[in-house]
């Protein structure tokens, strides 16, 4: 598509309007629970760092929406002491779910610190200096922007820019005559009321940053140029009288695609500062929000009160330098810090700065996502828009290299590019190193030559595509899976066994018959078999720690006692996995620990099933003990325990209680813990009290042998020694 020849077209202007919000009721802008975050931050902006709000909330997420927003206004205010030229609507979008809050609080704060007293701006429909006021278009920190008539000029609608007295933007913006910047007719100052009012034509339009701000619902890839005037005309439907819109820019944005649109917007910002690098000044502020699109279509730049010329690091330290974080290049990022510091500037600024700003721009505008405050190139433009070539990518990322040897040499080597790359034809200041774009570029040059290729070519893209979409489906599968692992076994080692049993058996299910991820699908049985043995572990320790507490002072009501009966039954069944020794290996002591607990939920439970069993079922449960009692056995070995309990159950039933295998005296803590509670439950205190006192000899720090022998020594009456 052949974009509209800039020489023929006359020149243009417009101004920014500002949105104002209502504050939201119970808002509390004090944010006093960010308190410590808002010290971490300001403490490292004292040392010469320049962290961003998003890093200190990614440290601490549990802040809420009021300390949040104060430690993004503190941000706000050490940028502007920094000396940086901050767009508050800039920073209100990096965060949407405050962007009404932030806008309202940032804007205030601007126009209070900087701006001239609300009170000593004139209001719609008076006089000043030869103005007749008819609408404010905008109103921030540097002031006022009307829409106003000259009554000496019949009438002529122009912009009038009201701002503190001493501001230097006219003596920048005077000398330059180009159709891509805004020109200034007139400055005044009004020494009585401390203001100086520039007078700029009026064509209507709006900011690039509010065109975007309308689209941004719109993924880029799915925009089309025709968008961006409709997103104009929204803006400028607000305006009191219609602009001019006539020209042929606006036929050319309606048929462009959205890409196309903003190469041709680029090319002629391009232009724009070639302009200006040529008469020695930098813009040192391309940003969105600097950017008019006429109610023509015609794109200009605006606002030159950072620009200046370029900066020597052998020169003089400036007393002032401005920018906005996220579009300045790393050396204008360093030369801001050594000015706000008093250092010398370590490496020249010039018109590549700007250069890297308007690659920033133009990346914004085509990934539909604000720069980085770091200013680093993030991943290449043609991998975040599928409808960006390769080579438009490059030359983006070629303005955005961090050494500004790497960038174009100028900003008219940059526009010969983007035209270049408008017309279809190879381009100079990057390789042309994407052979289907080469191809493309070449059969749009020569629609009519190898109509067969083209079928051919086809074929081969789509049979690239396919296997690409399974490649992608593939990995992403294979990525769920080794998330979900990761997940069991993260789960697995905070001890939340039911979590990672069910993200386990999940990666499980994913895996199905995928092909060539046996690793994956052993590693998850086995974590998932850990998993399943470890609750259970766990499910018994709190069973049996429940039970030696609850039942080692008195037996549970009997309702308690049937409920304890029904859940120990069923844990009993599981007792095998748990020692069984699969995948995995434990540590010595939680193994004897599983062992001591089982054999300790033997002892109680079958004393709990008789006790609690109905006289007229008591010999079958008295049947049932003694078969658990055998299982424990065969389990856990011989123990003095089982055998006394085994005698008490085996007596009424006229059974031997013996064991076939005589069990040897208590050699361990637990084997003398187990016999003890064996002692204390048929009531015989002192001979418990004996044997929690040998345990002790072996294990002094053990909680429930120190706990039954001060419950022994409480029932015989040895008061001091259960204290």
């Amino acid at each position: 598509m052949e974009a509209p020849n800039p020489d023929a077209l006359g020149e243009g202007a417009g101004s920014r309007e500002t949105q104002v919000f209502d504050v939201p009721p119970g808002f509390d802008p004090s944010g006093a629970l960010a308190a410590p975050q808002v010290d971490e931050l300001v403490a490292a902006w004292r040392r010469g760092e320049r962290p961003r709000a998003e890093e200190i909330l990614a440290r601490h997420p549990g802040l809420g929406d009021e300390a949040a927003i104060r430690l993004i206004v503190e941000e706000f205010v050490l940028r502007l002491e920094a000396g940086m030229d901050v767009d508050p609507a800039e920073v209100a979008r990096r965060f949407p779910l405050w962007r009404d809050e932030l806008e309202l609080l940032l804007d205030s704060y601007r126009m209070m610190q900087a701006g001239p007293a609300p009170d000593l701006l004139p209001g719609t429909g008076e006089d000043l200096a030869g103005f007749r006021l008819l609408a404010e278009l905008g109103r921030g920190a540097s002031g006022g922007v009307f829409l106003a008539q000259q009554p000496e000029l019949a009438d002529r609608l122009v912009v009038v820019k009201i701002t503190p007295r001493g501001r230097e933007e006219h003596l920048s913006l005077a000398p330059l005559q180009h159709r891509n910047i805004v020109p200034l007719y007139s400055a005044q100052v009004i020494p009585d009321l401390d203001l100086q009012i520039l007078c700029m034509p009026f064509l209507g339009g709006a900011s690039l940053a509010q065109v975007l701000d309308l689209l941004r619902d719109q993924p880029p890839a799915r925009r089309a140029g025709r968008q961006l005037l409709d997103a104009l005309d929204r803006v400028q439907a607000r305006l009191p009288v219609a602009p001019p819109s006539r020209g042929p820019f606006r036929p050319y944005l309606a048929r462009a695609t959205y890409v196309e649109a903003i190469c041709w917007i680029g090319a002629c910002l391009a232009d724009g500062l070639q302009y200006a690098h040529d008469r020695n000044l930098v813009h040192m502020d391309i940003k969105p929000s600097n950017v008019l699109l006429a109610g023509d279509g015609q794109p200009m730049l605006l606002d030159f009160h950072l620009a200046r010329e370029p900066i020597d690091p052998g020169a003089p330290t400036p007393s002032w330098m401005g920018g906005t974080p996220g579009y300045m290049a790393p050396e204008h990022s360093e030369a801001l810090i050594a000015v706000g510091e008093g250092r010398a500037i370590p490496a020249a600024v010039d018109g590549r700065a700007d250069l890297f700003a308007l690659g920033m721009l133009l990346d914004e505008a085509l990934c539909g996502r604000s720069p980085e405050a770091n200013g680093c190139p993030r991943t290449p433009l043609h991998r975040r828009n599928p409808v960006v070539s390769v080579g438009l990518s490059d030359v983006i990322q070629k303005c955005l290299q961090p050494d500004p040897r790497a960038r174009y040499p100028d900003a008219a080597a940059l526009a010969a590019d983007l035209r270049r790359h408008l017309e279809d034809l190879p381009l100079r200041g990057v390789p042309n190193r994407s052979p289907a774009e080469r191809w493309r570029k070449w059969r749009r040059r020569r629609p009519h030559a190898l109509p067969r290729v083209r079928i051919l070519l086809a074929a081969a893209l789509t049979t690239a595509a396919a296997t690409l979409l399974l490649w992608d489906a593939y990995r992403l599968r294979v990525h769920e899976i080794g998330a979900a692992l990761a997940s069991g076994r993260a789960y697995r080692g905070r001890h939340h066994y039911q979590e990672a049993a069910e993200a386990l058996r999940h990666g499980l299910a994913l895996a199905g018959n995928l092909p060539a991820i046996g690793s994956y699908r052993r590693a998850l049985g086995d974590e998932l078999a850990l998993a399943l043995r470890d609750g259970r572990a766990a499910d018994l320790h709190r069973l049996v720690d429940l039970i030696r507490f609850r039942y080692g002072i008195d037996p549970p009501p009997p309702e308690e006692a049937r409920t304890l009966t029904r859940r120990g039954r069923a844990l009993w069944k599981a007792r095998s996995e748990l020692l069984a020794p699969g995948v995995g290996r434990r540590e010595p002591e939680v193994e004897r620990g599983i062992r001591a607990d089982l054999l300790d939920f033997a002892l109680v439970w079958v004393d709990l099933r008789v006790r609690s069993a109905p006289a007229a079922e008591a010999d079958d449960a008295r049947r049932e003990a003694l078969r658990v009692l055998e299982e424990a056995e065969d389990l856990l070995g011989p123990s003095p325990a089982i055998d006394r309990e085994r005698r008490t159950h085996a007596g009424p039933l006229g059974r031997a209680g013996s064991s076939p295998t005589p069990s040897a005296l208590p050699k361990s803590a637990w084997e003398h813990y187990d016999l003890g509670r064996s002692y204390l439950r048929s009531g015989q205190i002192a001979p418990a009290a004996e044997q929690f006192q040998l345990g002790l000899e072996r294990r002094p720090e053990d909680f429930w042998l120190n706990f039954y022998q001060g419950l022994c020594a409480y029932r015989l009456g040895q008061y001091q020694d259960a204290v």
